[in-house]
């Protein structure tokens, strides 16, 4: 084997810190963008303040000589639009919870500011699935670093937790129980999706145990937690408070951003002043470096506004049937928006991560908007393919329900045309039981 030198000419996209706090700012929601402002003003002097709320609890009325030079100025007051009634995670608590269990000194600085960014990244599930390429490039690491961070945060309670995906959240129950390689351990590695369905018979043939140790199985399976998150934190009510308000007006929707309460942040003129009529350079260059950062946010703060609300005004054209009450949400995947707007995916999914819509008929997750289409054919919906299998369901003869493979059929009688897997996932997916299980 031979050893030698040579040059490798490549090319390499990285991104700055400043691009990477960027990105931050646009994935936050209204209350960790109020937390930020709040930071900022109580260690910067340029940044002045002059609410009566550090953040956006409830907007503010500006007064009539309102001075300084204010983020922006828009819309109309908010006040009585911005109370929430959407119970909310403490997500502050889960991070303190999971991280608590881990030995900060095993770990170098970078490593835990990557296990910091992927709980935050955690779904309300419980589960991460956040692709570690985008969490090497945003923490400075590499995918192997990610990966061996992700590991770690595996093994911390509660058991399954950032695991990607239902299988895999059972499975590490399951091997904490001692009971890997087990009937119960091959029932949910290789037939959850036939459990869901109540196919005993085809389980007990696949892996040649009998129907009884298959019941006991699925009984076994049923005392396992599928969402680690589930109820954490639920002694303590908070409520959300909406990032994007939609109104009807004359048959037409608008949308605009809770965030009227940026208006109490302004630029310090005194210390403005000050930096302009100083002589002293190294404090002009304290000043200096302090401006900078305020501008960087509210440049970075203003670009959020703009990519999110040119979301919100993509969401408002495709699903304005949704929004009447018309119809089921119509097929809009973040991509759609990408390409609409000129914009990386990425970009959509973090500008949407985290957010409330409030609308008349009550408040969704903004994220909910986004629905990919569900069959072969163009103009369905998985929100739409679900209420037909609702339906179905809720018609059908008791005494001999429909399997997947019936419903799959008279979905295709509808125009609806999906395999029998998508059935049973959507199914599952609305907490409704297979066949066998509902004629029980």
């Amino acid at each position: 084997m031979e050893v030698g030198f040579g040059t490798l000419l490549e090319q390499k996209q990285t991104l700055s810190q400043a691009q990477i706090q960027s990105l931050e700012i646009l994935a936050m929601d209204s209350i960790e963008l109020g937390r930020l402002l709040h930071d900022e003003y109580l260690e910067n002097p340029i940044l002045d303040y002059n609410g009566t709320e550090p953040g956006p609890v409830k907007t503010q009325e500006l007064a009539d000589d309102y001075a300084g030079t204010p983020f922006y100025q828009h819309g109309e007051d908010l006040n009585e639009k911005n109370e929430g009634n959407i119970p909310a995670q403490e997500k502050d608590t889960i991070r303190t919870y999971l991280l608590w269990q881990l030995d900060r000194s095993r770990y170098t600085s970078e490593e835990w500011a990557a296990m910091e960014y992927m709980t935050d990244c955690l779904e309300d599930s419980g589960f991460f699935t956040t692709p570690l390429k985008e969490v090497a490039e945003t923490c400075g690491i590499t995918e192997e670093q990610a990966a061996a961070c992700l590991n770690e945060l595996r093994q911390l309670e509660p058991y399954g937790i950032f695991s990607e995906d239902l299988r895999h959240c059972l499975l590490k129950q399951i091997q904490v129980l001692g009971m890997e390689g087990t009937d119960l351990w091959r029932v949910v590695d290789e037939y959850l999706e036939s459990v869901a369905a109540g196919k005993i018979s085809e389980i007990s043939r696949g892996l040649k145990i009998s129907t009884a140790s298959v019941r006991k199985c699925i009984s076994q399976i049923g005392e396992l937690n599928p969402r680690p998150l589930s109820g954490f934190g639920t002694e303590k009510a908070s409520y959300i408070v909406p990032d994007i308000i939609l109104r009807r007006e004359n048959g037409e929707w608008y949308g605009e951003l809770n965030d009227t309460w940026m208006e109490d942040y302004k630029i310090n003129d005194y210390y403005l002043k000050m930096m302009k009529e100083s002589q002293e350079e190294e404090l002009v260059s304290y000043f200096k470096e302090k401006l900078e950062r305020v501008r960087f946010l509210m440049a970075s703060i203003e670009q959020r506004r703009q990519t999110i609300m040119g979301i919100v005004n993509y969401i408002i054209e495709k699903q304005k049937p949704f929004l009447d009450g018309k119809g089921p949400l119509a097929p809009m995947t973040m991509k759609d928006a990408a390409e609409a707007l000129g914009i990386h995916p990425s970009t959509v999914s973090r500008a949407v991560r985290g957010k409330y819509v409030q609308y008349p008929n009550g408040s969704i997750f903004m994220k909910s908007l986004f629905s990919a289409p569900a069959g072969k054919e163009d103009g369905v919906s998985a929100m739409g393919v679900k209420q037909s299998i609702k339906e179905l369901i809720e018609g059908e003869n008791h005494q001999k329900p429909y399997s997947d493979k019936e419903l799959a059929g008279l979905l295709e009688e509808r125009g609806i045309r999906v395999s029998r897997r998508a059935v049973a996932k959507y199914r599952e997916e609305m907490g409704i039981r297979g066949s066998f299980e509902r004629r029980a």
